[in-house]
């Protein structure tokens, strides 16, 4: 064997051999592509599907994608014996035998175990041992066994029966010459044997009859045992051969004759003498795998013989001409093994286009590759255009390629390299489109060039032809790339140009594409759309594309235009394929939607069959049409090739396709050309099956039989298994598969879907072929996949059923554990819940307590409320009449007397005021309204306050404060209230001679915020140390002693605390039993830059006088004046009584006990102001003030509002109504008499602003209030009617949606004139703009304002401006 290594060796050097014939190209596999080995020896094709390829180097299991290897391991005895493999065969169970320098191990692909022991799985087919050389499978599906010392033995397979058929002679040795050497079963079921010693013969194995026997061999190597091969054609022909002989012996069945076939022999000669392996093709071709002389290809039909060999620059070519095994398998492929190139594949499916190209270590190659264009001679032979490589003819018989170039200087020769188009005029003239070359013609012998000449208009337009076309009429067309189109006359040898810049001409002057219809129309594509020229109307007819119209043209730039054998027009463009109605005038469109592999359409050309072939970036497109059942027109159905089916390249060149009249397609690229016979094209063999391949945990390929966490996962291999069980840990897991396609995988298209988990199918990835699934719950799936090869059929595989078993807690036994559990749980938590029942039902108890308890206080809290409420209108009765007498008695016993009454009185407000404060702390009402103002001042004023009552109580009372001023922003409502309370308390509690003193401090604290304190001493009880922590507490009261009379309620300090707490301060006390206590305020200090005054609330602020001065002055209703109206609207007779008798010297009083008797004294009276309280039955002061605005007759009356309620939120819905004021009870008298003063001062000054308003232009007039709209819309209707003379108030009033009387009282009341009145200072003020700035006559002046008498006019118009409208005119006049 090692001397044969060596011969090989020797042998495989370079050789140079006959060119390799065009349609053989071969797909090579090799160590780069995941071989084991170079050296492949032998094949085999298993019942799976799978490929085995024996190497030097272990056995290859090839699914057309990667390959499996197996080799032998040291550590595992089930591994391959040896790696070096020269032989396999499939025994009738499926298992392999491998043969090792013949050393039998045996595979077994269940268990993906070799077994060294082959004497065991021989004994299974009653063989003695394993000493055979030959399995070979009978058409019958038995089995021939050679084995050396039973001899020819036949195995049934269905009986399990073996029978000796041809016996060995005894005593002859195992490698002797009367042992058989090899054997083959021919179509007939006979067997042609050959001997070791030479003896040839024929058997028929069902008699035993020798039908043939021949010693012709034995005289060839005289006898000496030789390891012969034979091999057994389709025609029963018999081919020999045999290292050690000088080629080979062809037996003639039919003849019963031999002839030798070697590199000499006159028929059938061969590459080398050394001859490896035979076998035959589908088409019957014998191929003879030589050791030194690539294949030989012997055609016994004519005696033909050719090579393949290996070409340096063809990547298709066979791999290396040392060809040492070659095996076809079932599907026609035809597998080469070389010595030292791995192994080689071929079958007329997989390169399915003949490729013509350039290789420039063959000279009869084709000259050039890139390719241009193609046309058709008389003969059959093709003229080819380049790009850059001249003119070629390519003699199809002779396989001959000529080329024509340019010569400089040559005027015989071409005139450039670069040729566009070309085209066979009907005198077989052959003319030349060139880039910057013009126009050739060729008659075979001379070339004449036409070309742009300036000075010549009927020459050629552009030098850059770019088709050329001739019709059925035999007029030659010439379209050119910016020369438009031309007519050339042959007689006079010149051009009729047709350009864009004519009229009925072309749209474009570039003419990519010319074609003629069937009604001799002349079809011109450009990059501006389609121009139809009409030879008999010789009128153009133009189409391009429309974005706004779907059926336009889809792209303007054409490539290429065809009328297929039906009459229909397909245009290729830039951007899809368009079939033109001639019906309709419309195209339907074509693209990647439609499965053709690019939108872009170079070349065009239509096949006998009517299929469309298309030139595309992308590949190459056969779409057949056909005519939709939904009647949406045509459709196309599509197959797409590529460079994997041997087509130059993916990309094709503009219009570089033809048709032969054999029916043969040309289309070239950049890499030379294709020619084909579209119904020679055949389909790939279809994929028969898909096999999952693999399985992995944790990306691990697990091997049948191995363990995984002490457990068997995989029992037989991925190929064999139908279910797999797997543990909860072992949820991570990979799914592998392939098809058994070994032609063009890649176009598989996989997918796969897991039942119970995927829904429906999901596509995988080509070239992992691998699906990985992570985290699977527990439970049972089908896993499922299926491939559709380039035919789109799909096939699916097997169903693979997993079980991913729960974990332990998810088992039956976890499961009864945890009912168990559960029982126990529910038993204890039913013990707990009713405990915990009984325990709630003590809580809710407690709960019920605290809440009647909290609503007793709410109750309470709601009750003081509610008393305090009507505690402030007596106490308003009562503080303002002894506010006035104080201020006019005049003796000092009645002065005080009455000063004790207000002091109580006051005393009794704010007492009500505090609990007023402590209901809104309980509902969150209080609001924190801060001012900037001087905290010294405001803490002395109160506390000096309070020196009546310290000199009555004998308490001695100090204010002491180390700064004099501390401006800082604090809510002074808030902190008098603070400060009242905790004086209050302090001398109350503090007994005669005892001492109450207030200090303000600003401490001065390292590191802290800045902050004031207010200290409030007394030398009082004080305070026990456990009732300090409770003494803010609301309610809270400790045990006082009998001498303290006033108890107190509980909420003066709760208070306190709130509203210290609302300035972001803090309170506390100091204080010791029987020696007095000390209340602490601390408030941060802040600042407000831009204000130093106190913001006042809206209302509060007085109008124009103060108090003081209202009452120094006392507004008095001099003698002559009139009086003001004033309806006073209160429910409380009493104070209704008093507010009447107090304001009736100045103002003529109405009064009303509610809302609703006050609304109709408003209509009918209309006062002037309206001065109601708030809560009153019937219809409160809300409801009253929003009716008064809201109606714009009585819309302009001002309204003030008297409450008891001092919530902000009252006061802002007051305002929100339109009041004009909002004081609450009580109040001090002077207060209200200033509103009520200051009001009707501003309603006065309104009315006269109105009064202005009639002054001025409409225009210049800005209308805010309802009031200013009413008197804008009279001026408007004034000045509307101002001419007419008959123009009255009732008109006026029912234009306004107004009574007479209501419009009386408005205008009157807003502009201190009555309607009439109004009417006729308008139509006067009007008169005076005429009479200033026209030429009208006095005369024509009134009658233009509406007076029917002159006279009249003159007499009211003097009255008015105290001139006659004479003078006025000549005044005015010379005033300009």
């Amino acid at each position: 064997m090692m001397l044969r290594n060596l011969l090989l060796l020797l042998l495989c050097l370079p050789l140079r051999l006959p060119a390799q014939s065009v349609g053989y190209n071969f797909v090579r596999f090799d160590t780069k592509r995941g071989l084991s080995h170079n050296q492949v020896n032998c094949f085999l094709k298993d019942r799976q599907g799978f490929l085995w390829i024996g190497t030097q180097a272990g056995i290859n299991r090839f699914d057309g994608y990667s390959f499996r290897i197996y080799r032998n391991e040291l550590s595992d005895t089930s591994s391959l014996p040896n790696d070096y493999v020269d032989d396999l065969m499939e025994d009738p169970q499926g298992k392999i035998w491998v043969s090792a320098r013949r050393n039998f191990s045996v595979f077994d692909p269940k268990t993906e175990r070799f077994y060294k022991n082959a004497d065991f799985w021989a004994r299974q087919y009653g063989l003695p041992d394993a000493h055979l050389t030959k399995f070979l499978k009978s058409r019958s599906g038995d089995y021939w066994i050679n084995h050396l010392r039973m001899g020819l033995c036949k195995y049934e397979v269905k009986q399990g029966r073996l029978t000796v058929v041809r016996a060995v002679p005894q005593k002859v040795s195992v490698w002797g010459g009367e042992q058989i050497a090899d054997f083959q079963e021919d179509s007939k079921g006979r067997l042609w044997i050959i001997y070791r010693n030479g003896l040839f013969e024929l058997l028929d194995p069902g008699s035993g009859t020798i039908l043939f026997s021949s010693d012709h061999l034995r005289s060839l190597n005289g006898g000496e045992p030789v390891e012969f091969n034979l091999f057994v054609d389709s025609d029963d022909d018999v081919w020999l051969y045999s290292d050690d002989l000088k080629g080979g012996q062809y037996f003639d069945a039919r003849l019963q004759s031999f002839s030798p076939f070697n590199t000499t022999s006159a028929k059938f000669r061969i590459g080398n003498d050394i001859i490896r392996a035979i076998t035959q093709d589908e088409e019957g071709k014998i191929w003879v795998a030589t050791d030194h002389g690539g294949i030989s290809l012997i055609d016994k039909r004519t005696n033909h013989t050719d090579h393949l060999v290996n070409d340096p620059d063809d990547e298709h070519s066979l791999s290396q001409n040392c060809a040492i095994s070659i095996y076809r398998d079932s599907t026609g492929a035809v597998w080469v093994g070389t010595f030292k190139k791995g192994f080689n594949l071929y079958h007329k499916s997989v390169f399915k286009f003949p490729l013509y190209r350039h290789r420039p270590s063959d000279p009869n190659s084709l000259p050039a590759d890139d390719a241009n264009d193609f046309v058709e001679d008389a003969r059959g032979n093709l003229w080819i255009g380049t790009n850059g490589g001249g003119l070629i003819y390519f003699d199809r018989k002779t396989g001959r390629f000529s080329q024509y170039r340019h010569v400089p200087g040559n005027p015989n020769s071409l005139s450039n390299d670069v040729i566009v188009s070309l085209c066979i005029d009907h005198e077989q003239k052959l003319w030349i489109g060139t880039y910057f070359g013009g126009l050739n013609c060729f008659d075979g012998k001379t070339f004449t060039h036409f070309m742009h000449d300036p000075g010549d208009s009927n020459s050629l337009p552009d030098d850059r032809v770019w088709e050329i076309f001739e019709d059925s009429r035999q007029n030659l067309w010439v379209g050119t790339l910016r020369g438009g189109l031309s007519l050339f006359d042959r007689n006079r040898r010149t051009f009729r140009h047709f350009t864009s810049r004519e009229a009925n001409s072309v749209h474009s002057d570039y003419i990519s594409t010319l074609a003629e219809d069937r009604q001799g129309n002349l079809w011109i594509g450009t990059d501006r759309g389609i121009d139809v020229f009409d030879q008999q109307t010789r009128t153009f007819l133009h189409y391009e594309n429309h974005p706004s119209r779907s059926n336009s043209l889809s792209n303007n730039v054409i490539t290429s235009i065809l009328e297929d054998k039906n009459g229909n027009i397909w245009i290729g463009t830039l951007h899809g394929l368009n079939l033109f109605d001639k019906k309709t005038q419309t195209f339907q469109v074509f693209g990647k939607k439609d499965e053709l592999p690019d939108d872009v359409i170079v070349s065009l050309v239509e096949d006998n069959s009517g299929g469309l072939w298309m030139g595309t970036p992308n590949g190459l497109a056969n779409a057949t049409p056909f005519l939709r059942k939904d009647g949406r027109g045509m459709g196309i159905a599509v197959r797409n090739y590529n460079e994997l089916d041997g087509l130059q390249s993916r990309e094709f060149n503009e219009k570089a396709a033809c048709k032969t009249r054999k029916g043969e397609l040309v289309f070239g690229g950049a890499n030379g050309f294709n020619i084909f016979s579209p119904e020679n094209i055949d389909r790939n063999p279809g994929v028969t099956k898909v096999l999952l391949t693999d399985f992995q945990i944790s990306d691990h390929s697990l091997r049948p039989g191995e363990p995984v966490s002490d457990r068997v996962v995989l029992e037989r291999s991925m190929t064999e298994t139908c279910a797999l069980t797997l543990e909860h840990g072992q949820n991570v897991f990979s799914l592998g598969f392939a098809a058994l396609n070994f032609f063009h995988p890649e176009k598989n298209v996989y997918q796969y879907t897991l039942e119970g988990f995927n829904q429906g199918w999901y596509t995988a990835d080509n070239k992992t072929r691998k699906v990985t699934y992570t985290n699977l719950d527990p439970g049972n799936y089908v896993f499922r996949v299926r491939v559709a090869d380039e035919t789109g059929t799909w096939i699916e595989s097997k169903g693979l059923k997993i079980c991913v078993q729960p974990p332990f807690w998810r088992s039956t036994l976890a499961y009864v554990v945890y009912f168990l559990f559960i029982a126990g749980a529910l038993f204890l938590a039913r013990w707990i819940m009713l405990d915990r029942e009984r325990m709630n039902f003590r809580i809710e108890q407690e709960r019920l307590e605290a809440q009647r308890t909290h609503e007793l206080d709410l109750l309470k809290i709601k009750f003081l409320t509610n008393i305090s409420h009507e505690f402030r209108t007596p106490l308003s009765l009562i503080m303002t009449p002894i506010e006035r007498l104080m201020n006019a008695a005049k003796e000092p016993g009645e002065r005080t007397q009455l000063a004790l009454v207000f002091r109580n009185a006051k005393r009794l407000l704010n007492q009500v005021n505090q609990l007023l404060d402590f209901k809104k702390l309980e509902v969150a009402e209080a609001r924190f309204v801060p001012a900037q103002s001087d905290l010294v001042s405001f803490v002395r004023e109160i506390s000096h306050s309070f020196s009546e009552m310290s000199g009555q109580k004998h308490i001695d009372l100090s204010f002491n404060s180390r700064i004099d001023s501390l401006q800082m922003i604090f809510d002074q409502e808030k902190m008098s209230r603070v400060m009242y309370n905790l004086l209050s308390n302090a001398f109350k509690f503090t007994p005669e001679h005892g001492r109450v003193s207030v200090t303000v401090e600003r401490p001065p604290v390292a590191g802290a915020s800045d902050f004031a304190e207010i200290r409030v001493s007394d030398t009082g009880i004080g305070i026990p140390r456990a009732a300090q922590r409770k003494i803010f507490d609301r309610f809270y009261q400790h045990t006082l002693p009998d001498s303290v009379v006033h108890q107190g309620s509980g909420i003066g300090l709760s208070i306190t605390r709130e509203f210290v707490k609302l300035h972001e301060g803090t309170i506390r006390v100091e204080s010791e039993e029987h020696k007095g206590s000390t209340f602490i305020i601390r408030l941060p200090v802040r600042r407000n830059p831009d204000s130093e005054a106190v913001q006042e609330m809206p209302g509060e602020a007085v109008a124009g006088e103060t108090a003081a001065s209202v009452a120094e002055k006392k507004t008095a209703v001099r003698e002559g004046e009139k009086k003001y109206s004033i309806l006073i609207v209160e429910d409380d007779a009493d104070f209704r009584a008093y507010l009447k008798n107090t304001l009736r010297e100045q103002y003529e009083m109405l009064e009303a006990p509610d809302g609703k008797s006050a609304w109709n004294i408003v209509l009918e009276q209309t006062p002037d102001l309206v001065v109601s309280d708030v809560m009153m039955p019937v219809m409160d002061g809300i409801e009253l003030c929003r009716r008064i605005k809201a109606d714009r007759r009585i819309s302009h009356i001002p309204v003030i509002l008297l409450t008891a309620r001092t919530a902000e939120e009252q006061q802002l819905l007051g305002y929100e109504t339109g009041a004009d004021a909002y004081i609450t009870k009580p109040f001090q008298f002077d207060i209200l008499s200033v509103r009520i003063h200051n009001l009707i001062r501003q309603k006065e000054q309104l009315r006269k602003k109105m009064q202005r308003f009639v002054d001025v232009e409409p225009s210049e007039i800005k209308i805010d209030s309802l009031d200013e709209q009413l008197v804008r819309k009279a001026i408007d209707l004034v000045e509307q009617n101002i001419a007419n003379a008959d123009f009255s108030v009732e008109e006026l009033s029912h234009a306004l949606a107004m009574s007479r009387v209501y419009l009386y009282k408005k205008l009157l009341a807003l502009t201190g004139k009555t309607p009439i009145e109004f009417i006729r200072v308008m139509r006067l003020k009007r008169a005076a703009q005429l009479l200033e700035k026209s030429q009208l006559t006095v005369a024509e002046v009134a009658y233009k304002v509406g007076f029917n008498n002159p006279k009249y006019f003159a007499k009211y118009f003097k009255e008015e401006y105290g001139m006659l409208p004479t003078a006025y005119q000549k005044k005015t006049r010379n005033a300009g």
